[in-house]
Parts: C-alpha cells; sequence; structure tokens
C-alpha cells in the first residue's frame, strides 16, 4: 500500500486543483478509510474498504456535477483528514479523533468555499505530502522536514501550472 500511497500523494501535490476530481475521489477514500477504521474498528475490514470507495465515488461524482459543493466537500475532506494526520501523529491510537476531524474539515471547507483555487492547492498539498511523508515512515524531524518541502515544492508546481494557459476547447454545435 506505501507505493498507492506515494503515488496518490504524488498525484495530489502536483495535480491537485489541475484535476479536481481526482483530488476529491483520492481524498474522500482515505477520509473514508481512516474513519471507518476508527468508527467501525472492531468491524470486518471490508467494511472500511467499501465506506472508503463509497466516499471516493461520492466527491468524484459531485466534483463533475457541482463545483462550488465539491469544493466545500474537498476543502471538508482534506482539513479532516490533516486534522486525523495530527491527532494520530500527537496520540497514537486516540479514539477521540472525532472531534479534531469535524473542526478541521469545518475549517477546510470554509477555507475551500471561499478562497477556492489557492485554498485547493494548499489543501492538496497538505494532504498529498501527508501520504508520502506517512508511507516513507522517518523520524518525527525528517518527516518535519521533508514535509514543508514537499507541501513547497507541490504549491509552486501548481501554482505555475495555474498561470498557464489552457488551450481554447473546440466549439461543439
Amino acid at each position: 500500500m506505501y507505493l498507492i500511497d506515494i503515488a496518490a500523494g504524488t498525484a495530489l501535490l502536483l495535480l491537485g486543483r489541475k484535476l479536481f476530481w481526482l483530488f476529491i475521489a483520492i481524498v474522500g477514500f482515505y477520509v473514508g478509510f481512516e474513519v471507518a477504521r476508527i468508527v467501525f474498528a472492531d468491524q470486518p475490514q471490508w467494511l472500511a474498504w467499501l465506506i472508503a470507495i463509497g466516499a471516493g465515488l461520492i466527491g468524484a461524482v459531485l466534483a463533475m456535477f457541482f463545483e462550488r459543493v465539491a469544493f466545500a466537500l474537498a476543502g471538508f475532506y482534506a482539513g479532516g483528514y490533516v486534522a486525523l494526520v495530527i491527532v494520530e501523529r500527537l496520540a497514537p491510537g486516540s479514539m477521540s479523533a472525532v472531534w479534531p476531524f469535524f473542526i478541521g474539515g469545518l475549517v477546510g471547507a470554509l477555507c475551500a468555499a471561499f478562497i477556492m483555487d489557492w485554498a485547493i492547492i494548499v489543501l492538496s498539498c497538505l494532504v498529498g505530502a501527508a501520504l508520502i511523508v506517512s508511507a516513507l515512515g522517518l523520524g518525527d524531524l525528517v518527516s518535519a522536514v521533508i514535509y514543508a518541502g514537499l507541501i513547497a515544492a507541490g504549491v509552486a508546481v501548481q501554482a505555475l501550472l495555474m498561470r498557464v494557459p489552457e488551450p481554447p476547447r473546440p466549439q461543439q454545435r
């Protein structure tokens, strides 16, 4: 699963805003998996996978049809995921991650709804870097340095991609 985490994290770091629907699908999957793992800890593993896939699909479909709602959902997913990662890092095995998840999710949703492009870029970089650093399993100090470097690189790449004009689409009749 580590290679998948690194690939998903890299996709979010480099293309989180450009491929917005993929950003929501990936973050929705990871949020769904983490929440299911915490809430349904004594249930079979397939239930966590089913919830994760469902959350990812819901996010992707919303992103395709309702962009403004999807921005808020992406912000909620990303903010909640980052809060879960922080709580897990500070208090491993803590079962009290529900409130930090919802508070982080609310902050992320509000940021994404009002500052859209830059919020999505920053949030996708935060989550992408978290996926990569978690998969690498390094020490705290090294993880923090790599995390900060990945976020900076991801924001820079996505900012450059945002400035590059998209080619005109052919007119449909």
